[in-house]
């Protein structure tokens, strides 16, 4: 039986607010009259902390293990440590109703009379942005797991924000279920009880499950409604034994099997949400404020607010075994058992690989500059010699030996190596190690020491996947494009790790059950389908692709497998083991790694029409493998290089079909030719870290980043990335744009010119001629990739030949700049050699004007030869 104690903080009574740290011992306790006290719940006999806080709050909200927001009647919202620190984070001319902080802590939202959402940054600087609201705010919530904020206005409407990008996104809206209420401002400042009337006290606040999947309403009848956040729809509903309003409600956070309520005549109740049945119910004397679920030792207890000094304790409310993660959660059916945590528990007991030839001396304890080694377990160290081990994924250290193997997994060792050579020299006389095959998705990113991760991420959007507390996962599946697009969540049974995202729906996989699961976007459809794909006891799925066209799974053993959108095979074939793909309508592009060939990719199409087609089959692929070099500007990251050995960030087709790859380099390459293996070539079409530097004015930023989506013409769409990590972390921040510039330049020669010229500006200037250089140059790859997609697939959009056109201008222009600047030199030879590069006859007209202004007779002549020679070879043409 529960039972009940109170502790009196407050001598002078009035309202009291709590907050508990995300310790669950550090507890404040705040009062109207501006004074806060901190107690210590392990010790509850001691003296507390006192803080001096502002005068009448409206809320409070505790977050991480340290800090507390409190809002204010008078418009103000102050943050508070319990070491006694205290900022003022903003000031609004109107009462502030409601604060919580989002993504982790980093900002806080505040929101009340003034019909707006204030976002502060709760960084240096305290940046603040504001969405405009309808009606006056009443109060807010907010889901960590799926990044929703809900907010309740005072019509009763409920809001829902998407907060996975910097830009809120409004994705819902509830009406009809909440209560109208205006709050009673009346006699505040005046001796009286006017505060604790019954606006005041009325709570319309969404609570939502420790998963993150279903939210509780209090209901205007006097009901509390449970609700599915995947398509809004009402599961359950809880009843009160005497109808009347609700002052607070809070599902419990460790399973969110109990919810817990109060009403205007203080009774608290609390209901078993898998029975639907009162569990626990009390008439309370207190007059109370807010709730607060805490976890002590093995059982469950409730902290209670009053309204005169008092802190109210429900000890013994349910024991934590009751419900332990084997047992039916609330809400959710039972998990099947041999597909449970699987995402999550990334040991190495089972992780696949293939034996790695190795190219050193056993006494060396360096690597050879072409060694394989570099992601292979090592295990013949010095005995005396120090290792590192990185601590910041604890996921990832777990090591087993289960297979018999003779082995125990380590932690890769990484060396100074520049590239994988195609050609690998083997020697028997040394132990061989083992390559593991990771699961790689484009754009996707490890989980570090969050609980979140993004499986994929493109230029049309991301799904990312969450583990919870009680180590259950949900996806969400976000888009960029929200007016074309819906975000959705789902419950994840079976732990998927690799993932597509195409315009039509997404293709999930498992890498070591072989499940996979393709799901369309549109809700109404009724085409999604799961497959269990055969795997060998060395084999795990690598990477898979979805178009709107088809899927493609393949494996560490090279087999790929292609479906239809409907699930019904179509092809299966076996190559070099396989680490990434990415689709393009029939069209696939599949790198391939082998310890002992190197770096491969393979480019062809598979179609029921056409049938297939190989444009290029296992030929190397000159990347580079990330390296940490204590040399390097770059330092790569230990959990980045466990989770993706090869240091594929991403790889995509271009908007215009052509295949791209971004390694750890942070280069852009696109494989230009590819139709005719004889012609093909890798072009390297951007520098990120290059153009970061420019536009940092040759500051060389250590902590900003370039993640990239896609290449749309000659545009590469990128997330910036800043802090420790080169990896997007959440919230995402706005896509951006980067014009692609051929990597031409010499850092040493811009700062030496920044240097002479003193310029002091915020971007590193570009001389002319080498500017007209570069732009010759990309041009003319441009036209390249262009004409070859114009000749072979005809206009995709429509403006192809308009965009050619405009090609050949800027491509003649860079010319007559390199052109005039020759001739200003004198150098004829150079200049000649310049005209025969030009495409239009006007751009021949036009250098001949400029060599007549030089005085550069012989040059004059031989530019109108030229021209004279094209006119005669198109009218032969005619």
């Amino acid at each position: 039986m529960p039972e009940i104690s109170d502790k009196l903080v407050f001598q002078s009574g009035e309202k009291t607010l709590l907050g508990l740290l995300s310790d669950k011992n550090c507890l404040f306790v705040v009062n109207k009259n501006q004074l806060t006290k901190v107690l210590y719940l392990d010790q509850p006999h001691n003296e507390p902390e006192i803080l001096e806080t502002c005068q009448s709050p409206t809320s409070v909200f505790a977050y991480e293990d340290s800090y507390i927001l409190v809002t204010s009647i008078n418009g103000d919202v102050y943050q508070y440590s319990k070491g006694g620190k205290t900022e003022l984070l903003f000031r609004s001319a109107l009462p502030l109703r409601d604060c919580v902080a989002i993504h982790a802590g980093k900002t806080c939202v505040v929101g009340g009379d003034d019909l707006e959402l204030t976002f502060i940054d709760l960084n240096v600087g305290h940046k603040k942005d504001t969405i405009r609201l309808n009606e006056q705010l009443s109060q807010m919530s907010y889901n960590s797991q799926m990044n929703i904020l809900t907010v309740t206005l005072v019509d009763g409407t409920i809001v829902f924000y998407s907060l996975t990008s910097e830009t809120p996104n409004e994705v819902k809206r509830l009406e009809g279920y909440i209560e109208k209420n205006f709050y009673n401002d009346i006699g505040l400042n005046e001796e009286g009880t006017a505060e604790y009337c019954d606006e005041n006290r009325l709570c319309t606040r969404v609570s939502w499950h420790p998963r993150g999947l279903q939210f509780a309403i209090p209901s205007k009848d006097g009901t509390v409604k449970i609700f599915n956040l995947s398509d809004f729809s009402l599961i359950k509903t809880l009843a009160l034994q005497a109808k009347s309003y609700f002052t607070s409600l809070l599902f419990e956070p460790i399973q969110g099997r109990y919810i817990a309520a109060t009403d205007l005549s203080n009774r608290l109740t609390i209901w078993d949400t898998i029975s639907g049945k009162v569990y626990y119910s009390k008439d309370l004397s207190y007059k109370l404020t807010n709730i607060i679920w805490n976890a002590k030792g093995s059982s469950l207890e409730l902290l209670l607010g009053t309204w005169t000094g008092e802190v109210v304790t429900v000890k013994g409310i349910a024991e934590l075994d009751a419900f332990s993660a084997d047992k039916n959660d609330s809400l959710e059916n039972e998990l099947p058992k041999s597909k449970k945590n699987a995402l999550f528990l990334d040991s190495d007991d089972d992780e696949l690989g293939t034996p790695l030839p190795s190219q050193y001396n056993e006494n060396d304890t360096k690597l050879d500059l072409n060694s394989e080694n570099v992601f292979t377990d090592n295990e013949d160290q010095e005995e005396n010699s120090k290792r590192e081990y990185n601590y910041g994924d604890d996921e990832q250290f777990i090591d087993d030996d289960d297979d018999d193997g003779g082995y125990v997994t380590k932690k890769p060792k990484i060396g100074p190596v520049a590239s994988l050579s195609s050609t690998v020299r083997i020697s028997k006389n040394q132990p061989q190690s083992r390559f593991h095959y990771k699961p790689i998705s484009p754009g996707g990113t490890p989980f570090g020491s969050a609980d979140k991760r993004y499986l994929t991420m493109s230029n049309l959007g991301f799904v990312w996947t969450v583990k919870s507390a009680s180590g259950q996962f949900t996806i969400t599946v976000s888009f960029f494009d929200v007016g074309r697009f819906r975000e959705y969540h789902f419950e994840d049974l079976f732990g998927y790790d690799v993932c597509s995202l195409s315009e039509d729906g997404t293709f999930f996989a498992q890498s070591k059950s072989g499940d996979i699961f393709y799901r369309p976007h549109d809700s109404f459809s009724h085409s999604k389908w799961t497959k269990k794909i055969p795997l060998a006891p060395s084999e795990r799925i690598t990477s898979i692709a979805a178009t709107p066209k088809k899927v493609v799974v393949a494996t560490s053993l090279g087999y790929i497998r292609m479906f239809n959108v409907f699930g019904i095979p179509m092809s299966l074939e076996k190559m070099s083991p396989v680490v990434a793909i990415a689709a393009y309508e029939y069209r696939i592009f599949a790198v391939h790694y082998s310890p002992y060939h190197g770096i491969l990719y393979s480019l062809f199409e598979q179609s029921t029409e056409n049938g297939g087609k190989y444009y290029q089959k296992e030929c190397p692929l000159p990347i580079s493998l990330q390296l940490f070099n204590g040399q390097s500007d770059q330092q790569i990251s230990y959990t980045f290089s466990e989770f993706n050995p090869l240091g594929i960030k991403s790889l995509f087709f271009s908007s215009f079909g052509d295949p791209c790859i971004f390694g750890y380099d942070n280069v852009l390459l696109v494989l230009s030719k590819w139709r005719n293996p004889m012609e093909s070539r890798w072009i390297p079409l951007v520098d990120s870290q290059l153009e970061l530097w420019m536009l940092s004015g040759g500051k060389n930023p250590t902590d900003v980043h370039v993640w990239p989506l896609g290449l749309n013409y000659d545009t590469m769409n990128y997330i910036l990335i800043k802090g420790k990590h080169f990896w997007p972390e959440f919230p995402l921040p706005l896509p951006s744009e980067m014009e692609i510039r051929i990597p031409l330049l010499d850092k040493d020669q811009l700062v030496k010119n920044e240097k002479e010229n003193n310029n002091e500006q915020e971007e590193v200037v570009v001389p002319v001629t080498i500017a007209a250089e570069e732009e010759y140059l990309r041009s003319k790859i441009l036209v390249e990739l262009l004409t070859d997609t114009i000749e072979n697939d005809g206009e995709l959009y429509g403006n192809e030949n308009e965009i050619l056109q405009s090609l050949f201008g800027a491509h003649d222009r860079s010319l007559l700049r390199l052109f005039a600047a020759a001739c200003s030199n004198q150098d004829s030879d150079k200049a000649l050699s310049l005209v025969k590069e030009l495409k239009q006859d006007k751009a021949l007209t036009a250098a001949t004007k400029i060599a007549q202004r030089a005085e550069l007779l012989m040059l004059v002549k031989k530019v109108a030869e030229i021209r004279d020679a094209r006119y005669e070879l198109q009218l032969a043409r005619t």
